[in-house]
């Protein structure tokens, strides 16, 4: 007998929210941390390892990777418990998977840039940020957007297949 989708989804979304966040808060906190070669002296664009190196590709690829693969996951999840009925071609599955993580990457990525340049342009010159407290604002930032982006496509597919 099969289980409904919601109970199974749940315990699905529980050990991939816990495995997403602690993994990206890890490694984007430390990243950052090693990668600054000053922790007093950090500057939001400019020098040799300034905040938007680790900023931008983390809003990036962060919601693209993790998009893919959750979406995927998902689905092959449903498809092994037999737990929809109509499953549409792989096209269109990939189709489905590519435009949702892109634009989840191309929309935080805007959103991010725009706070930087916001916080950029409120700042006065020369100001400069700690190291330490960034590398520990990446792994928070990191944290939450891997919980947001595992989340909202497991609602995406729960519209989609609907029990």
């Amino acid at each position: 007998m099969n289980q409904p989708i919601n109970s199974v989804l749940k315990k699905f979304t529980q050990r991939q929210v816990l495995f997403y966040f602690i993994t990206n808060v890890i490694i984007n906190a430390l990243v950052p941390y090693f990668g600054f070669d000053d922790l007093n002296t950090v500057y939001m664009f400019r020098g040799e390892h300034p905040v938007a190196r680790f900023f931008l590709p983390m809003s990036l690829l962060l919601p693209l990777c993790i998009t893919i693969d959750i979406l995927n996951k998902t689905t092959a999840l449903l498809e092994k418990k037999q737990l929809v009925t109509v499953l549409p071609p792989k096209k269109i599955k990939i189709r489905f998977m590519l435009k949702t993580a892109f634009l989840n990457a191309i929309i935080t990525l805007i959103l991010t840039l725009a706070a930087m340049l916001g916080i950029q342009a409120c700042l006065p010159e020369n100001y400069s940020f700690n190291g330490i407290l960034l590398s520990i604002l990446s792994g928070i930032l990191a944290g939450g957007m891997a919980v947001f982006f595992t989340l909202q496509p497991i609602h995406k597919v729960k519209k989609l297949y609907p029990h």
